[in-house]
């Protein structure tokens, strides 16, 4: 059985350099240590989220985010705030209280290379269906495996177990016990 396929990663480039940036730079001079510990924990987030992207429309799912990220709703919203200005997240998207960051996803791109897999769309909100991305997959009622009477691997044939000729003293055994 083959393990299922996941939109997640278990790690995202923090470069050396990373303090330089411009989002940091800013998000530093405004909050302190505090803007440079939400952001990176918020790249945690989305880096471990399936899809990378994070649902605040729960006000639950909201306050338990901002209780990881260690800041009071005010400072959060204001940061938010500040991260859509500067193009750091999507705009489109906090409106609608999801967060994604294309930049993220590009970075870890490679990982999706090394999957043989396509990378995590950017989420799109209709009207018919909340939350929708490219990745999302059409299901059949057909099921995708079959039954086969023997099947050959490797220059070896596996015959099911109810046709293996039995020995006589398993066959009588067999029969004796019905």
């Amino acid at each position: 059985m083959a393990r299922p396929q996941k939109d997640v990663v278990d790690y995202f480039p923090h470069d050396a350099n990373a303090s330089a940036g411009d989002t940091l730079t800013v998000l530093q001079s405004r909050f302190g240590n505090d803007g440079y510990a939400f952001w990176f924990k918020l790249l945690e987030k989305l880096a471990s989220a399936e899809g990378h992207y994070i649902d605040c429309r729960n006000p639950t799912k909201w306050h338990l985010f901002l209780a990881k990220t260690g800041v009071n709703e005010l400072t959060g919203v204001e940061i938010m705030k500040l991260l859509v200005e500067m193009q750091a997240i999507d705009k489109e998207l906090w409106e609608s209280k999801l967060i994604w960051c294309q930049n993220l996803v590009d970075n870890v791109s490679d990982v999706y290379k090394n999957r043989r897999r396509k990378i995590p769309q950017k989420p799109i909100i209709t009207e018919r269906k909340p939350i929708t991305t490219g990745n999302n997959t059409l299901t059949t009622g057909r099921g995708t495996q079959s039954k086969v009477k023997y099947s050959k691997v490797n220059k070896s044939i596996y015959i099911p177990y109810s046709e293996y000729p039995m020995p006589s003293s398993l066959l009588a055994i067999e029969q004796h016990l019905r």
